[in-house]
């Protein structure tokens, strides 16, 4: 029998700076030993979730609630008690919680949410002790990089001795095949430990690559669904609240396949069902085969470019040949580290190349700094807070047409047309203070599209995006690319690459290893090898079933949901 760990008894939690609760009468039990996906879009209460689950919330300082939270066997108290395990995380937080002069920035506090990084985890003792005593455990915990430990964020709280550790996006800066290690990790850790295990993550396709338990499917601070993932993807309610499902389940849907005669469906290794091959391959062959514009005008060239800095002993872009021609939206991909955002600084004269040439237009640009680059090239680094500098957004959009010397009147105008694309059109007059992480993203993205340049260069464009806000940033994307506007997108994302671009640049240690077919880049063993990158589910689903040609599948099923998602 399953022993409650945590419960929430009509729960309702309302911040002291607003008046709408962000949790609202939340009825769930966290057993011990369970592992569970926290699953909605940006704004649904999963974060606020997350403190109340470690204890930081509810406090007096931070808002009001009502009903209860019991810690199971404490029911007589509200609030966890904090015990000596791996790290006794939240005491950690709840010490800075009053923030000191070196902690302020710009931005105001450098750590507004109540996770460390995996990083700080790593060096504290009892974390070492904690995986001496699970060898298996510490041998899976090894093969991640202190850079990939160092993007994950964890917290952890022990109940009566019951570990509960909480994983706060763990996917969101990892390349495909690093996100498929953190997983494998992640279920390691709850494999061989009675460690239960909470997961905040939008990647559901990868996140489903394990095993799941529970989903907790949150939508305006309400719990909507509490179900197993397979009882989950039979319905439609992932779409309905602007949730992406795994490309496979997608389209089953489109070829008519009744998702409830389909067996194991939340596992793409081992889906199946009856007739399921025929039905698929039926509708394969109705789908046209696509016929793809022409480019044939050269619009910048890399020719032979090489670039290290002056603490590295190899060139973090060697020897890159390049042609990107007018009217193109491609992807730029490989591992973390492969070099992309680097030779992305080279194309936009942030960087100069200590050999090889850089043409635009047939001209050599090679010696143009960045100032008169941005005329022609726009850069939107992954990292807003790497180019933000005003005090709101309204005026960070603003300040690159003010130094182009536009009149107000065009100004405003321009700032409300791009600040209603990119979702900010009710926040415009905020300080970027009060902004999330992902709001920052999109005023980068509106400040450099505001200046209409004829090629764009954006570092990670969805990352920390909810489904919703990833569909209007790509949606006014493939707009302007419409326009004739040059697209290039620097991607960890998988599904991006397949279902906006039809060409993809792979990286590899500083190298550009294939130019070739989005689609191909995820069927080619090499390639998704030396480019730590993840084979495609649509790939995988059609291989499972026993289809004749998964890459044909893969690749008419990315033009006919592109097509799909336009009506």
């Amino acid at each position: 029998m399953r022993r409650p760990l945590i419960s929430f008894q009509n729960f309702s939690f309302t911040y002291s700076d607003q008046k709408e609760p962000t949790l609202e009468e939340l009825n769930v039990t966290i057993y011990e030993g369970e592992k569970i996906l926290v699953l909605g879009p940006s704004g649904s209460g999963k974060t606020t979730f997350a403190r109340c689950l470690t204890g930081v919330l509810p406090s007096e300082e931070n808002g009001d609630a009502s009903g209860n939270i019991l810690f199971h066997h404490q029911v007589d108290q509200t609030v966890a008690p904090f015990e000596d395990f791996l790290p006794n995380e939240m005491k950690l937080v709840k010490n800075s919680l009053i923030p000191h002069a070196d902690q302020m920035g710009k931005f105001g506090l450098k750590q507004q949410v109540p996770f460390r990084t995996a990083e700080d985890l790593k060096k504290m003792d009892n974390w070492h002790d904690f995986l001496k005593k699970r060898p298996y455990l510490k041998r899976s915990f090894m093969k991640l990089s202190e850079q990939q430990l160092g993007d994950i964020t964890m917290a952890g709280i022990s109940l009566d001795g019951k570990p509960l550790i909480l994983f706060d996006e763990p996917l969101a800066n990892l390349d495909p095949s690093s996100g498929d290690l953190a997983m494998k990790f992640i279920e390691d850790l709850h494999r061989v430990s009675d460690t239960t295990v909470i997961i905040i993550e939008h990647r559901l396709e990868d996140v489903l690559a394990q095993p799941i338990d529970r989903i907790l499917l949150f939508s305006g601070g309400r719990i909507i669904a509490d179900a197993t993932p397979e009882e989950i993807l039979r319905t439609e309610i992932l779409s309905d609240i602007g949730i992406r499902e795994p490309l496979y389940i997608t389209a089953m849907r489109y070829a008519g396949v009744d998702l409830d005669n389909v067996r194991e469906l939340a596992n793409v290794k081992k889906v199946n069902g009856p007739q399921l091959k025929e039905q698929m391959e039926s509708w394969l062959n109705y789908l046209p085969q696509f016929r793809y514009p022409d480019y044939d005008e050269v619009l910048l060239e890399l020719d032979g470019l090489s670039f290290k800095y002056p603490w590295n002993d190899e060139d973090i872009v060697d020897g890159a040949f390049l042609r990107i021609y007018k009217g193109e939206m491609i992807s730029l991909v490989g591992a973390n580290g492969a070099g992309k955002s680097t030779l992305s600084r080279l194309m936009t004269g942030e960087e100069k190349p200590q050999s090889g040439r850089i043409y635009w237009k047939g001209h050599e640009v090679s010696d143009i700094d960045a100032d008169e680059a941005e005329n022609y090239v726009g850069y939107v680094p992954q990292n807003p807070k790497d180019s933000l500098s005003q005090e709101t957004v309204y005026a960070e959009i603003a300040l690159k047409l003010r130094q182009r010397n536009m009149g107000e009147e065009e100004i405003e105008k321009k700032v409300d047309e791009v600040a209603k694309v990119c979702g900010l059109q009710y926040i415009k007059d905020l300080p970027l203070s009060m902004l999330s992480f992902g709001q920052l993203k999109r005023v980068s993205i509106a400040a450099v599209l505001a200046l209409d340049p004829e090629l764009i260069i954006l570092d990670e464009p969805a990352a920390g995006q909810d489904f919703s806000h990833y569909k209007d940033i790509m949606h006014f994307l493939q707009q302007i690319h419409q326009n004739g506007v040059t697209v290039v997108i620097v991607t960890h994302d998988m599904h991006l690459m397949l279902e906006y671009t039809r060409r993809a640049v792979v990286m590899a240690k500083g190298k550009i290893v294939a130019d070739t077919s989005s689609a191909f880049v995820l069927i080619n063993p090499r390639l998704i090898q030396i480019a730590s990158l993840k084979e495609t589910t649509l790939f995988t689903f059609a291989n499972q079933i026993g289809m004749t040609d998964p890459y044909s599948f893969t690749e008419k099923f990315v033009y006919y949901d592109r097509a799909a998602r336009l009506f």
